[in-house]
Parts: C-alpha cells; sequence; structure tokens
C-alpha cells in the first residue's frame, strides 16, 4: 500500500463517520472520540479547524461512556449519566454538524481530496 492509499484510506474512514454523524447511525460523542484518532492520518494542517473540533468535543467528553464502553457499566451507573451525556450531545451535535460536512466535502465519498481548510 502506498502512503497515498493509506491517507485516501483513513479520510475514507472520517467521511464514512462524519456521514454516520450527520444521518445518526453514529453517536455524535463516539464519532468524535474516533474522529480525533484519525486526524494525523488523514493528513490535514495541524490546526485544521475541524479535526480541531473533534478533538475538542472528544476531550471534553472522555469520561462520558458511549460505544462499547457503555456495555461494561452498571445500569444504574448509566442511567445517572444519561442527563448528563444527553446534555453533552445536544452541546456537542451542532458544532460537530458544521465540521462532519466539512470533512464530507473536502475529502469526498471517495477519500481523495485534498484535505486543505
Amino acid at each position: 500500500m502506498s502512503h497515498e492509499e493509506y491517507v485516501i484510506d483513513f479520510r475514507r474512514q472520517a467521511v464514512a463517520l462524519c456521514s454516520g454523524i450527520l444521518d445518526g447511525t453514529i453517536n455524535v460523542i463516539a464519532g468524535c472520540h474516533a474522529l480525533r484518532s484519525l486526524r494525523w492520518e488523514v493528513e490535514v494542517e495541524q490546526h485544521d479547524e475541524d479535526f480541531f473540533l473533534f478533538a475538542m468535543i472528544s476531550s471534553e467528553t472522555e469520561t462520558l461512556p458511549t460505544g462499547a464502553e457503555r456495555d461494561q457499566w452498571a445500569p444504574a451507573a448509566l442511567a445517572e449519566l444519561e442527563p448528563e451525556l444527553q446534555e453533552a450531545i445536544e452541546w456537542a451535535l451542532p458544532q460537530a454538524v458544521v465540521a462532519c460536512r466539512s470533512v464530507v466535502q473536502r475529502f469526498g465519498p471517495d477519500g481523495s481530496g485534498s484535505g486543505s481548510a
């Protein structure tokens, strides 16, 4: 696999995550955690606004159980955290939607976009 193919593969992953956030099939908090981890693989500028936002949302919500991690939590603990999780989603979603649309537009469905902001 060439370096270009490697980057395109990770950009496709970013587009898939962003598309899932946009259509509601991926929880915005879990999606931002995953997008944060792709930040360097997609080869964007260090201060890329979209990936910086994903990292910021992830950082602000890292203590909340999402994804497969939720399965390891006790139901009572999840119930107690649910209001905080919903509040975090309401805060994060409007911001993430803008950044996700930007990523999808920049990289396109095949991930071969330029990655410039």
